[in-house]
Order: C-alpha cells, then sequence, then structure tokens
C-alpha cells in the first residue's frame, strides 16, 4: 500500500516549520515533500538588519536541501498551479500529486505598484531592497530628513515600520549624524491588526527616543523630494524608507483556495485553519492573515505550521483528538536604544468579536535586544544545523 503524500508549499517559516514537524511526527509513514521556488530559506526579520548593516543576505540564509537530512523531499521548483479538485500541483518541474495538502506560499512584496521615483527611496522588506537601504543610508554622513511610511495594507509584520524607524535613529545616532536627521513615521490608525492600545505605546517609545509621528497618514504619491498623503498632507525627505505593496501569489489568487472578497487570499476555517470546502487542505501563514484578521508575522506561521502539522500528522496516524487553533504570538523588537516584546492573545477578536486582541507590552530594556539577536541564532541552528 502506497504511503500518503503530504505536500507543503513554500520554504519560508511557515513551511520550513510545518515540514520538519511533520517528518518527525511521522517517522516515515508518509512521504512529506516541500516545494520551494529558490530553494534557499530566508529569515525575514533580519533584513532590517541588513538595512543597517548588521547582518549581510548570506547571515540570513540557508539551503533548504539541508532538510532532505530530516527525511524530507525538497523540489526547488515554482508552483504555478493549485488543482484541490485533482489533488495536483503544477509547478515549473512538473506535477505533484496529495493526499494532503499545506499551503504556505507567503505574500509577494511589491515595490513597483508603490508610486516612487526610486533615486532616494529603498524597502527593506525585500532582499535587494534591504541592500539599496544600506547604501543610502551610508550616504546620509552629512544628515537629512528620513521619513519611514507604510504603502496599503496589508503586509509583513504590521509593527515594522516602528522597529525600521527606531533603528535607523539609533544608526544616525551613533555616527553623530542624529541631531540634524529626522526619523519621521507616518501610520494610517488604528495600528492594524493590534488597534490603538499599541499605539499609544510605540508612541511613548517615540517621544523618548526623539522620532516624530504624523498620525493617519496613507501615502499615495512621491516625487524625489516629499511623500504626500491622501489627505493632501506632505512631508519633505532625503531618504524615503517605505513598506511595499503586498499581494497573494498568483497560483494562489487564481486557485479555488482563494476567495475574491479578500483580494486573493486564502480561506480557511479559523479554529481549524482548513479550507472550508476542501478538508485536505490547510493555510499557514501570510496568505491566511486576512481570513483570519491577523497580521503577517513569522510568529503566527510559525505557530500556525506547529498546529496544523499537528492536524495532518494525527490524522495520517488515526489519532486526531480535533483541537482548535491557539490564536496568540510574541514578537521580539530591536529599538536600537533598547528592545521591546509584545504578547497578543488574539483569541477574544476572533472567537469572541472584540475590535483587539488582548495585548502586552514590555519595553526599554537592553535584554530584549540580545534575546531578539539569540532567537535569530536558534532560529537557524534549529532547522538547519
Amino acid at each position: 500500500m502506497a504511503k500518503p503524500r503530504v505536500l507543503v508549499l513554500g520554504g519560508g517559516p511557515g513551511g520550513v516549520v510545518a515540514a520538519v514537524n511533520l517528518a518527525r511526527r511521522l517517522k516515515g509513514e508518509a512521504e512529506v515533500t516541500l516545494v520551494d521556488k529558490t530553494g534557499r530559506h530566508l529569515y525575514p526579520p533580519s533584513l532590517l538588519w541588513v538595512m543597517t548593516g548588521m547582518r549581510s543576505l548570506e547571515d540570513i540564509q540557508r539551503p533548504l536541501s539541508r532538510l532532505q537530512r530530516r527525511g524530507i523531499n525538497v523540489v526547488v521548483g515554482e508552483v504555478r498551479e493549485i488543482d484541490p479538485d485533482e489533488g495536483r500541483v503544477e509547478t515549473s518541474r512538473g506535477p505533484l500529486e496529495y493526499d494532503y495538502l499545506v499551503v504556505a506560499l507567503g505574500s509577494v512584496a511589491r515595490p513597483e505598484k508603490a508610486a516612487v521615483p526610486g533615486v532616494r527611496e529603498c524597502t527593506p522588506w525585500t532582499t535587494t531592497g534591504a541592500e539599496e537601504c544600506r547604501k543610502l543610508l551610508s550616504s546620509l554622513r552629512r544628515g537629512g530628513r528620513v521619513v519611514v511610511t507604510a504603502w496599503g495594507f496589508p503586509y509583513k509584520c504590521p509593527p515594522g515600520p516602528f522597529e525600521a524607524a527606531f533603528l535607523v535613529k539609533y544608526l544616525l545616532d551613533q555616527r553623530a549624524a542624529g541631531g540634524r536627521v529626522t526619523v519621521a513615521h507616518f501610520w494610517r490608525e488604528p495600528m492594524e491588526p493590534f488597534g490603538p492600545k499599541l499605539v499609544r505605546i510605540f508612541k511613548g517609545f517615540m517621544d523618548r527616543y526623539g522620532v516624530e509621528y504624523e498620525a493617519g497618514f496613507e501615502p499615495v504619491e512621491a516625487d524625489g523630494s516629499k511623500v504626500t498623503g491622501r489627505d493632501g498632507r506632505s512631508l519633505e525627505y532625503d531618504l524615503l524608507i517605505y513598506v511595499p505593496v503586498h499581494e497573494p501569489p498568483e497560483a494562489l489568487a487564481k486557485s479555488p483556495l482563494a476567495r475574491d472578497d479578500l483580494g486573493g487570499w486564502m480561506n480557511v476555517d479559523k479554529r481549524t485553519l482548513r479550507h472550508p470546502r476542501y478538508s485536505n487542505v490547510w493555510g499557514v501563514g501570510d496568505i491566511i492573515a486576512p481570513a483570519m484578521g491577523l497580521g503577517m508575522a513569522g510568529v503566527f506561521a510559525h505557530f500556525q505550521a506547529e498546529y496544523v502539522a499537528s492536524q495532518v500528522a494525527d490524522e495520517v496516524l488515526g489519532t486526531s483528538m480535533g483541537e482548535h487553533y491557539n490564536a496568540s504570538g510574541v514578537c521580539v523588537m530591536d529599538l536600537g536604544y533598547a528592545g521591546a516584546a509584545v504578547y497578543c492573545d488574539f483569541a477574544p477578536k476572533i472567537y469572541g468579536g472584540a475590535p483587539y486582541p488582548e495585548c502586552t507590552v514590555i519595553g526599554g530594556m537592553k535584554a530584549f535586544r540580545a534575546l531578539k539577536i539569540a532567537f535569530e541564532r536558534f532560529w537557524l541552528e534549529k532547522w538547519f544545523a
């Protein structure tokens, strides 16, 4: 009798955690295959450190081929079509059939869809953009004005622009240029999906460290010297650091797994992360964030992947207990001068109808900077050592 085939799409945080946990739990009772178009795993939180020169791209990437030592088949190829009716995925390496499917394809950053000229503008939300930001920041030796803003929603890591603003301000202060440089952070309030409480807390950090704040600003255009908002406000800049528009992968958006009213993002049951129509298909990470009412962040992909792997393995082994997804997450941030940690329980929002999650923030301690650095090392060694 042929072994069940479990197919995982995507080699980001969600896909890697799902594949490794599936292989560990199933112990050879099923074939586990991971598909990724690049063949390399990127640790996205460290792109901001690439921007500030603390890391290189090589420091924060690992070959997915190392997962083969854990009993995982790794296919380097692009996902071109998902056909859940036939249980098949078309890739650039040929078709792959499955009995169980975990979709963790992430989101696609589209810097080209932001109305910016691209000479004094950059985005650390992509690998090439992070390197370009580093070059542009290094040119601000005599000071200038830096603006950090988010170009559309949703996007990876909702608090990320705050963290980017603090890191830039800290870097410029360390170069003794802080007195001549202002970091202005624009934000479309409230801070989705976290709510006004976190905005107030981060505003306190901004006041403490000298970062300007423009509330309720939604950028629509930049001309190389100023960025203009939908309400007509504008601010001049010497460097614009922006979060680009994020879209679902084309193969997902065109598949029956997507919902048109969600902009092509994947539809799932909020308690089980299964697709409502296809019971052998689960979603993880960015692609289900709009359906769940969660932010796009590695911590959610991580915990969701562990949960989904347990559910798939239990079904294969016939030991399912029907547990529901525990919607919570922890985020540790590097503010340059210090660090901060955020814990949020999204269950009241997702399952209880509350407008925002219950969040706790601990900040102002340098130990959290060390914790974030330690977790980066832990992550890369745990999955790829």
